[in-house]
């Protein structure tokens, strides 16, 4: 599995866990930024910060409070959206899609990791169903044996 991404900067990521404040983008200072740029590249690091608090939680599987993390990510994505509508996309500095790539690449990793939670749910609501159709069922409607 990838932990890590490395992008055409030479820096690299953990998938794990970003720090806050950590970021992978171009060290460029925000002052060279837009407003607008400016808003738009924290809120992306928020979002980074968010999703792979998530992933590490549910890579460490701790008792994860999903909807907790779900919120917060609906949250920020809204706000990236309204932010997003003020500005031309096309034209945003480096470091502001920079690190739009880098959470991209964390939202594809925590998909992932998701998708394993969710199954391994599943398989467990499966078994856990089938154990409680067994204990209630008398045997009335079981299988006959043939003669």
């Amino acid at each position: 599995m990838q932990t890590s991404i490395q992008e055409n900067t030479g820096q690299s990521v953990d998938l794990a866990v970003v720090p806050e404040g950590a970021t992978d983008g171009v060290q460029t200072p925000l002052m060279s930024l837009s407003e607008s740029e400016e808003r738009i590249l924290e809120c992306v690091q928020r979002a980074i910060r968010a999703v792979s608090r998530e992933t590490k939680a549910l890579r460490e599987e701790k008792n994860v409070d999903l909807r907790a993390h779900s919120d917060e990510k609906s949250r920020i994505l809204l706000e990236l959206s309204r932010l997003t509508e003020m500005v031309d996309v096309k034209t945003l500095s480096s470091s502001v899609t920079s690190e739009l790539l880098v959470l991209r690449k964390l939202l594809d990793e925590n998909q992932k990791v998701l998708q394993k939670h969710l199954e391994a749910v599943r398989e467990i609501t499966e078994v856990l169903s089938k154990a409680m159709l067994a204990a209630e069922s008398d045997g009335t409607y079981g299988a006959q044996p043939t003669e």
